[in-house]
């Protein structure tokens, strides 16, 4: 298993006074939130706007805004997420991070969710967001209430609020999501 989260480089564009392009930030994405449970695995923040048009003048570094699991109501957000394997010793009996199956509740944040959680899948979720997932390494898999879907490098999902869950069965992966609102009744 990997011990810390990879760094994602990101480089930031804008104008100065003269309306010249010039990079604002190039480092490794500040915003990180690894999970408590299972180091090496979490998430980037790499940048969040709240309505559209998004504010695309100023300088300031709207990838450092507090984490929230779903996407603002009008707006969207760019995150990486990486996830390790199923660890070849593992025993169900010792997952602390076992949610067993439940009827659908929403989550203080907004998400709702139906457990189903392990130590290497995440719970069964959904968001009131569209989402397009982009696997940028090793391999995912999809679950669906209809099946398991796996994914390869440059595969794209497109969830259009759906119940889903996110298992790596077999090697670490880091996989792009940008989210955006949207409204379960349109």
């Amino acid at each position: 298993m990997t011990s810390k989260l990879t760094p994602i480089r990101r480089v930031v564009t804008g104008n100065d006074a003269q309306g010249r392009s010039r990079v604002l930030f190039d480092s490794a994405a500040p915003n990180i939130r690894e999970n408590a449970n299972k180091k090496g695995t979490g998430m980037t923040e790499i940048w969040v706007f709240h309505a559209c048009p998004a504010p695309i003048a100023g300088e300031r570094d709207d990838g450092m805004l507090p984490y929230h699991a779903e996407p603002p109501h009008t707006g969207g957000h760019l995150r990486i997420v990486q996830s390790d394997p199923k660890p070849a010793d593992y025993d169900p009996a010792q997952d602390s991070c076992i949610v067993p199956p439940h009827p659908p509740r929403r989550t203080e944040g907004g998400t709702w969710e139906r457990g189903g959680q392990n130590f290497f899948t995440t719970r069964m979720h959904k968001t009131e967001s569209l989402n397009y997932g982009i696997l940028i390494s090793g391999e995912r898999v999809l679950v669906l209430d209809d099946g398991e879907y796996r994914l390869d490098p440059g595969d794209i999902v497109v969830q259009v609020g759906s119940w889903h869950a996110w298992s790596s069965p077999r090697e670490t992966s880091q996989m792009a999501f940008i989210m955006m609102g949207a409204d379960f009744n349109q």
